[in-house]
């Protein structure tokens, strides 16, 4: 994998050549000021900061945040906040810059919350937890757990929804961090989610190119699924086919991802044992890697040198001795002036003595291959040693951050579950109240109903009473007459059998008791339990002492005289029964 790790560099040095070098432009701050919100957060974004030094930058930032607030344009104010981060401003190197930088992510990962700006708070949160974690003030296992979040809550989102806040960047120091760590399938995952949001455009080349080669790697070393691994070479050539260069400085770096692509499917297609056009495409890759004479970029030179550490072996394969003999020595001039000129990681040579080794080995030059094979396993051993502890460190940061991942999620599944539990509780109690309350309301309705059924029973009680007190008038009315009639001499059987019928007949006391029982519904109930063996009569008479009748009144609805209600009344007293009420009329009748 040591053969990639120039690749980080060369984008670098690409991303450097991009920049031009024009007028600086300015801010009209009248025009600013009239802007809608939505047009002033578009113009903050817009805007080409690259173009100013880092003071003029400063200044104009801070005149657009003080004319946000003043317009109290909160989403602007997060996207000044923000192009504070991305803007040259001073150092990063110093504390002030350093200052400058974490205080702006800061204050908008604080303000995109209070504001409820969800984007601006994730993107925030996260560029300004990353620069805690790269000046080694956050841990690994925080890291971790950011990382994590935030791709969760982006994928969540649609990761379109972040495209003012570079989500290739996030994307790709997410991606790296994991592959740093060596969890290649989590970066894997973050590498498919880049593929598909990084789009094949001038202005995204460095972060489409560096995915690309990390998908191309994961697949060759990891997986050695050298097809998958050989698909994303290719597309790595066809993007720098389709965006050449066109400055003479930075061409030589188009052609370099042109060329050495080619050389990677080379040596692809050599370890599956198909030889076919391999020798062809190797010669073509090493003629766009290879160093103009003019050209002392040192990125260059670490360029060639690295395309023909693949180049030479492909050569040997072949049996072109003679011209792996002469690419040697290129690639030992090259390695020359860089020990002179620059200092290269050592361990960069390993691949060079290797291929020295194998050459004087299949020349015959057993001292010379011996040589070789010996700088090169010093180097090996000491790589490994170093790798070794790296990969301990590695492992051990992985597990720490695993591990605080796991604690966390356990708090906050904690946290979720009281939270669920308050909200079912909360819900029970309004519940609960709820029932109350239409219980109450129920009750209130039944009593009302109750109410006015009873009106209506006493009412009809004592429509009732008047009606059998009108008979009762009318009896005494037609006995009159029947006393009349008498002394005159003549007689009426039916008029005779009409006075001496009651007036409560059966129907008329059901129909009458069933109103009474209306409006006291456990009167004649509790009266038989306190009086057992009472007879109708009996039950008539305590039933119209409760309506405290007077006695004539009494006599008149039961169709007798006030004298057989006074003696039915000591009757009953006789027998130990206590009347209800006293005597609503004790006077006697004249």
């Amino acid at each position: 994998m040591q053969r990639y790790e120039h690749v980080t560099l060369l984008l670098i040095c690409c991303l450097l050549g991009r920049i031009a070098f024009a007028q600086s432009p300015s801010l009209d701050e009248r025009a600013f000021r009239a802007m809608s919100d939505a047009e002033r957060y578009r113009f903050v974004h817009d805007f080409s900061f690259a173009k100013m030094d880092s003071a003029t930058a400063h200044a104009v930032l801070n005149r657009m945040q003080d004319m946000a607030q003043q317009k109290k344009d909160c989403r602007t104010v997060l996207a000044v906040k923000y192009r504070v981060y991305t803007a040259p401003l001073n150092p990063r190197g110093t504390l002030h810059g350093w200052n400058i930088m974490f205080d702006a992510l800061k204050d908008m990962e604080w303000r995109a919350k209070e504001c409820g700006f969800e984007v601006e708070e994730i993107a925030g949160h996260f560029y300004h937890n990353y620069e805690l974690f790269n000046y080694e003030r956050l841990s690994h296992e925080k890291m971790y757990v950011v990382i994590q979040k935030t791709m969760e809550k982006m994928e969540a989102m649609d990761f379109e929804r972040f495209s003012d806040y570079q989500p290739d960047e996030i994307l790709y120091r997410s991606i790296q961090y994991m592959w740093d760590l060596e969890d290649y399938e989590e970066a894997f995952r973050y590498l498919s989610f880049a593929e598909r949001v990084i789009q094949p455009t001038p202005e995204k080349q460095i972060c489409y190119t560096l995915v690309l080669n990390h998908l191309q790697i994961y697949w060759q070393e990891q997986k050695k699924d050298y097809p998958k691994a050989i698909e994303y070479a290719q597309k790595i050539r066809h993007f720098y086919l389709h965006f050449p260069k066109d400055d003479p400085k930075e061409a030589w770096k188009s052609r370099f991802w042109q060329g050495f692509p080619l050389l990677s499917i080379a040596e692809m297609r050599l370890a599956q044992g198909d030889t076919t056009g391999v020798e062809a495409s190797a010669d073509a890759g090493y003629e766009l890697t290879k160093r103009a004479e003019d050209n002392t970029d040192i990125f260059a030179y670490l360029a060639e040198y690295e395309a023909l550490q693949v180049y030479v072996p492909i050569k040997m394969a072949f049996g072109k001795l003679d011209e792996a003999g002469r690419l040697l020595q290129r690639a030992a001039y090259i390695k020359k002036g860089m020990g002179v000129r620059w200092e290269v990681d050592v361990f960069k040579h390993i691949k060079f003595y290797e291929n020295y080794a194998r050459y004087h080995a299949v020349r015959g030059n057993a001292a010379e291959a011996l040589r070789y094979t010996q700088d090169a396993s010093v180097l090996q051993d000491s790589l490994n040693k170093r790798n070794d502890i790296r990969k301990y460190e590695r492992i051990k940061q992985r597990l720490q951050a695993e591990k605080y991942a796991a604690r966390l999620q356990l708090v906050e599944s904690e946290r979720e579950l009281q939270k669920l539990l308050r909200n079912a509780a909360f819900i029970i109690v309004a519940l609960m109240l709820l029932l109350m309350y239409a219980w109450f309301h129920r009750q209130r309705y039944l009593r009302h109903q109750k109410e006015v059924e009873l009106d209506t029973a006493r009412n009809d009680l004592a429509a009732m009473t008047n009606s059998f007190l009108e008979k009762a008038e009318l009896v005494e009315n037609l006995r009159l007459e029947m006393s009349k009639i008498s002394a005159s001499g003549a007689h009426s059987q039916y008029l005779e059998q009409l006075i001496g019928s009651t007036i409560l007949m059966e129907g008329d006391w059901q129909r009458f008791r069933s109103v009474f029982e209306k409006v006291y519904p456990e009167f004649i109930a509790d009266q038989k339990a306190l009086y057992p063996g009472l007879t109708p009569g009996e039950l008539r008479y305590l039933v119209l002492e409760k309506l405290q009748l007077s006695t004539h009144e009494m006599a008149r609805m039961l169709g007798v005289s006030d004298n057989t209600v006074r003696q039915k009344r000591a009757r009953f007293r006789r027998k130990g029964n206590a009347a209800p009420h006293p005597d609503p009329d004790p006077t006697p009748d004249p």
